[in-house]
């Protein structure tokens, strides 16, 4: 009996040692890697200077209900400030806010 604790000791001492070692060898290997350079993003341009009468391309997807889809093109029918933001309008009852929009 005291035997076999002995065994389980040493056998528990070395799985530690052991991935001791790999983890410090993962460690090393990760500070040692050179990430590929990335080009930068490309983000689309809002534009908050859209006129009535302006093409409009819807950039985002649809949130709130507004049955708007993302890649859709309208006519702006009005632009006005509403809780310190442009809204554009598309239709008699829908808007839009200038920053998910671009002139196209």
């Amino acid at each position: 009996m005291l035997e076999s604790s002995k065994v389980l000791k040493v056998v528990s001492s070395l799985v530690i040692g052991l991935s001791l070692v790999g983890v410090g060898a993962n460690a090393v290997q990760a500070t040692s890697f050179v990430a590929p350079k990335l080009g930068t993003a490309e983000v689309a341009p809002t534009n908050p200077s859209i006129k009535k009468g302006d093409k409009i391309f819807v950039v985002v997807k649809d949130t709130k209900n507004q049955k708007v889809t993302m890649g859709s093109t309208y006519t702006a029918k009005a632009v006005k400030k509403g809780h310190s933001t442009k809204i554009v309008r598309i239709n008699k009852s829908q808007w839009l806010n200038t920053k998910d929009v671009v002139k196209d």
